[in-house]
């Protein structure tokens, strides 16, 4: 079979460091169910309704994460949800995608339109999977003057299951899109960022966790084309490895001229708990424009032992302490979820992974007992 490529970056480096893109089979082919994903919602202005990819940007301006699954997603997929919140409008909608044996195939997609000076918060959740199992989910988020969106996200999938999403946003005056995103679950996590910061003072700003086990791989690509005056990017990724796992980060701030006094800052943290794991971290920052702050960022590295020696001194075993330094850096992403059930749903995935209290029992109830922020 043919290997398609994911999350090309948008200014290619050299060919020999092979980080310009994640080489992959092609998702599989198959029948499609109809698909609708549990919905919630606060706010009664808000309307949800079905979606069939009419209006979505052309392919000049976004090819996501690859163009033809991005085409497969938008044009021939089986779930496709529209959210439109009126002028003046805050809320919450909370949207729940679960694969199964029966529905083993998600490819669809998403439009949220804010208008202006509307804030709104929208809850993602990717569950369950099947042999085979695979999300392939194209984004759009357009938000008007002085309006806000903040993405939180839960994903959760089995080994067996391959998720893919494609994101973009783009926004009018003083808007702001927020990203927090939580990945722990699937074989294969490829998720592509693209956000055109065109007016002055956007903001974007993105929040990604990640905890990696035996052969699993995450892949975040970001692309942020800078024009407006006075925007602000802020873009984190920080997990831990184990195992054989592997991470990609491609993080391209893109300072467009006309872009004048903006500021860009990227930071990839990488914890390395075991030898076979597998980091690479490619912070780029374009520049046409000289009145521009950019900062990147990217470290990978073992577990401290002096930190890790400090708290077995205190009366935690080596996986507890483990778990402790390794929560500290994930820890502030999931708590920007800004939903408990997602919030606990994250942290107890990260402590099954690491075969920490992932059971109720004696050493559970002791531990929260005498160290409480466990719980």
């Amino acid at each position: 079979m043919e290997k398609v490529y994911y999350n090309e970056l948008p200014r290619p480096t050299f060919r020999w460091m092979k980080v310009n893109h994640l080489e992959m089979d092609p998702l599989a082919s198959g029948t499609l169910v109809p698909y609708q994903p549990e919905i919630r919602k606060e706010g009664d202005a808000i309307a949800i309704r079905a979606y069939h990819g009419e209006d979505w940007p052309d392919t000049d301006t976004f090819t996501g994460a690859n163009a033809s699954e991005l085409e497969r997603a938008v044009h021939h997929g089986n779930t496709g949800i529209g959210i439109t919140v009126p002028a003046g409008t805050t809320g919450a909608v909370w949207l729940k995608y679960t694969l199964s044996d029966v529905e083993k195939r998600i490819d669809g997609v998403l439009k949220v339109q804010v208008g202006d000076d509307s804030d709104v918060q929208l809850f993602l959740t990717f569950e369950g999977g099947a042999e085979q199992g695979s999300v392939n989910l194209a984004e759009y988020f357009e938000l008007g003057d002085h309006a806000n969106i903040k993405v939180s996200k839960i994903q959760l999938h089995d080994d067996n299951t391959r998720h893919v999403e494609h994101r973009y946003a783009v926004g009018g005056k003083k808007s702001t899109v927020d990203y927090v995103s939580a990945e722990l679950g699937a074989s294969k996590s490829i998720i592509y960022y693209k956000t055109d910061l065109n007016h002055d003072e956007n903001e974007f700003n993105s929040q990604a966790m990640y905890m990696g086990n035996k052969d699993q791989i995450f892949d975040f690509s970001y692309w942020v084309p800078t024009q407006g005056v006075k925007t602000n990017t802020n873009i984190l990724t920080t997990g831990a490895l184990m195992d054989t796992s592997k991470k990609y980060f491609r993080g391209t701030i893109d300072f467009l001229r006309g872009g004048k006094k903006a500021v860009g800052s990227e930071s990839d943290v990488c914890l390395l708990l075991d030898k076979g794991v597998h980091s690479i971290s490619v912070p780029l920052l374009l520049c046409k424009e000289d009145d521009v702050i950019g900062n990147h960022a990217s470290s990978a590295g073992q577990i401290d032992k002096d930190k890790l020696f400090y708290l077995m001194s205190r009366g935690f075993n080596e996986a507890g302490a483990r778990l402790i330094i390794v929560e500290s850096n994930i820890r502030p992403v999931i708590d920007a979820l800004g939903d408990k059930e997602l919030e606990n749903k994250a942290i107890q995935a990260v402590r099954e992974k690491m075969q920490f209290c992932h059971k109720k029992g004696d050493c559970y109830d002791k531990c929260t007992q005498r160290f409480p922020h466990f719980d």
